[in-house]
């Protein structure tokens, strides 16, 4: 989730100042040849976008190096998600504990909505290894809308059955009409309207989908990568 962001002054101070704690002569040579005004505006420009808990992440980050970061090596220890692999062994734990009824740790909206991308599926089933490819593609994507809806809650029990009946039915009716708006289109992906509907879901200002109709979708990509993956598998033991 977002956090307020901090006051890059106070944060500037912070940062130089436990830089010196950690790191005394190492650091002040990293800068030398600038005056302590330029230093801390050089730090408090950079930090202007950072919250105080990310700060906090980076100076935690260096207690384990020998060595003082430079400026854009700090801004990467506040921010750990933004690396590719490191987001995606976050995602698999947070859908994970979703799995279970829990929310998961998230350090970022969009490292969940990247994984809704991919497939949880494929996500949970999977390496990083085999999922590079695809998991930087939705990363990058999903990091470049810039905005993005906070994490939905996990869903912890099911509703009365009335209740679940009646969600169903208002469900399945935005499904045929998401269904009807394809056929007029021409679309003969069967699967299309699964993904509409977890992109429009996953942006900013796009439209909003109830719980079941998402279940729904998850579960329809779910088994289209699953049947992709039996096809290949069954090529495979062909071609062998």
């Amino acid at each position: 989730m977002p956090h307020p962001h901090c006051v890059p002054d106070a944060m500037a101070n912070l940062v130089i100042n436990e830089m010196r704690a950690l790191y005394g002569a190492r650091f002040m040579q990293q800068w030398q040849g600038l005056t302590p005004r330029e230093l801390k505006s050089a730090w408090e420009t950079h930090l202007s976008g950072l919250s105080e808990r990310e700060v906090h992440a980076g100076l935690l980050a260096c207690l384990a190096r020998d060595w003082p970061p430079t400026l854009p090596e700090f801004l990467r220890l506040c921010r750990p998600w933004l690396n590719p692999e490191a987001a995606y062994h976050e995602a698999v734990a947070g859908l994970a504990a979703r799995r279970r009824g829990e929310a998961g740790r998230w350090s970022h909206p969009a490292v969940y909505w990247a994984a809704v991308a991919t497939s949880t599926h494929d996500m949970l089933h999977s390496t990083y290894g085999a999922m590079k490819a695809r998991w930087e593609r939705s990363f990058a994507e999903v990091l470049g809308q810039g905005s993005w809806e906070p994490v939905p809650p996990a869903l912890t029990e099911l509703p009365a059955p009335a209740h679940d009946r009646a969600s169903r039915a208002r469900a399945e009716a935005a499904l045929q009409r998401i269904l009807a708006t394809q056929s007029q289109r021409g679309t003969r992906d069967g699967r299309a309207w699964a993904r509409q509907v977890l992109s429009e879901q996953a942006r900013r200002g796009g439209k909003r989908y109830s719980s079941t109709v998402l279940e729904m979708a998850g579960r329809a990509l779910d088994i289209e990568t699953g049947a992709r993956a039996a096809s290949a598998r069954y090529q495979d033991n062909r071609r062998s």
